[in-house]
């Protein structure tokens, strides 16, 4: 009995002391009860694995925009709950925050869908990260993630998505395709596919789109500046090659690299050596409008101009850099000038060309700033059935160490030419043949120097 009489002030003694502990540093402590799984999930595979290292603040003021926004599409005229979410950068505390005021603006909307307030939540946290290979799909859109793709026709584009707000851009026309025929152009933005708005879709998504069976329409609706055009047209099927290799005035070589997918190393290689034997005295490799592919193809396109060296580095959320070299075996012993011609839609694998080459002084970048999208994205699940890609690692160039990827990064080629929408000539690679001509001609003065004896 004493024993037992001791022991229930104590047991009371300490529920007494839990309730002093402050609210927030409960929140902190506790397993979380939130109702928004997804959201959480996808929160705290952003907090606890992208190399960034986002604050609470950031994911969190991201996800209330792109909720109100979603909430907005079926109440125009609601009233949210007045005043700002105090988010002080307590990961979890901020979290309940977060999810108290959902449930505020879910009572104050009642028709508005839970599950889709929850999944704009999520977008809203991805596209605040504000960089290309971080994003979500939805249970909908992640079935067709990473799955390979029968033989189907399309209308024989390129495309590539700009930016995480822009729409997806034509930056290629095969010539002969049905694309070209009906008068798509480059600069074109596709907006509409069958009617139906793809502006916020990721590029294989909108290419799903277009692709179909052969002899079957598409309708296509673009904006070309402040025009809206639409096409209708009949896919066909066409090969992609994979490089085009020309010579130009001044025995220029130039090898046209539209993708990094498939054995196309192999084939640049091939085009260099063709090249090479037909008297090329320099090279132009471009790379405008790659929107990249496989690392493996990046690495050992510039391994073919890189003897041995550095390429980029790799970095991870804990600071460590790997150094991504050169795949030796494709080192091609035919030193000459070469230009690098990259654009805005110059992005991934492509830029890690660009800035391997430049970093080992084989040759110079001509065009204009590049996409800035290089990095590595890791798919995670969600409780929802949807996918949150999360970048993991970041490519910084070799020789400054300066990151790559983010809005403003990239590449910043060494000599800059804007190609304006439309013009009549191509004002980069006239800029490109004009510096190795010059780079040639100075070689022969010197060649034709006397020595001394």
């Amino acid at each position: 009995m004493i024993r037992l009489r001791t022991l229930i002030p104590m047991v009371a003694l300490l529920f007494a002391a839990c309730s002093l502990v402050p609210a927030e540093l409960q929140r902190e402590l506790l397993p979380s009860n939130s109702p928004y799984k997804t959201a959480e999930a996808a929160y705290q595979v952003l907090i606890e694995r992208h190399v960034d290292k986002p604050t609470s603040q950031l994911l969190l003021g991201g996800a209330l925009v792109s909720v109100q926004t979603e909430v907005q599409k079926e109440a125009p005229d609601a009233t949210f709950p007045s005043g700002s979410v105090d988010f002080t950068g307590s990961t979890w505390s901020d979290f309940a925050k977060f999810s108290d005021r959902v449930t505020a603006v879910l009572t104050a909307v009642p028709k508005a869908d839970k599950t889709l307030v929850e999944r704009a939540a999520v977008d809203g946290m991805a596209k605040a990260m504000n960089e290309c290979h971080t994003y979500y799909l939805d249970p909908n859109r992640a079935k067709g993630f990473n799955q390979p793709q029968p033989p189907v026709s399309g209308i024989g584009v390129t495309i590539n998505k700009p930016s995480t707000t822009d729409p997806i851009e034509v930056v290629g026309i095969i010539p002969g395709t049905p694309a070209e025929k009906a008068g798509i152009k480059v600069g074109d933005k596709i907006v509409t596919v069958d009617g139906t708005d793809v502006t916020n879709l990721q590029t294989d998504e909108v290419a799903n789109r277009v692709r179909g069976q052969e002899g079957t329409q598409v309708m296509i609706g673009v904006l070309r500046g402040s025009t809206s055009l639409t096409f209708t047209l009949s896919r066909a099927r066409f090969a992609v090659p994979l490089e085009r290799d020309t010579m130009l005035d001044g025995n220029i070589g130039r090898i046209e690299v539209p993708q990094l997918v498939g054995p196309v190393a192999d084939e640049v290689s091939n085009a260099v050596k063709r090249l090479d034997a037909a008297g090329a005295n320099a090279l132009i490799l471009d790379l405008r409008g790659d929107p990249g592919g496989d690392l493996s193809a990046a690495v050992d396109i510039a391994s073919i101009f890189v003897r041995q060296g550095t390429l980029v580095y790799q970095t991870g959320r804990d600071g460590n850099r790997t150094p991504l070299d050169v795949n030796r075996r494709f080192y091609i012993n035919s030193p000459k000038p070469l230009v690098v011609l990259v654009n805005k839609n110059s992005a991934s694998g492509a830029e890690i060309i660009a800035a391997g080459i430049r970093a080992n002084d084989v040759g110079v970048v001509i065009g204009s700033q590049t996409a800035g999208c290089v990095g590595t994205g890791q798919p995670r699940d969600l409780p929802d059935g949807g996918l949150l890609l999360v970048t993991i690692t970041k490519i910084q160039d070799a020789k400054t160490g300066a990151d790559l990827n983010g809005p403003g990064r990239g590449i910043v080629p060494d000599q800059v030419v804007d190609q304006p929408t439309g013009a009549p000539t191509d004002a980069q690679l006239n800029a490109a043949v004009a510096y190795l001509k010059a780079k040639i001609a100075r070689s022969s003065a010197t060649d034709a120097l006397p020595l001394a004896a």
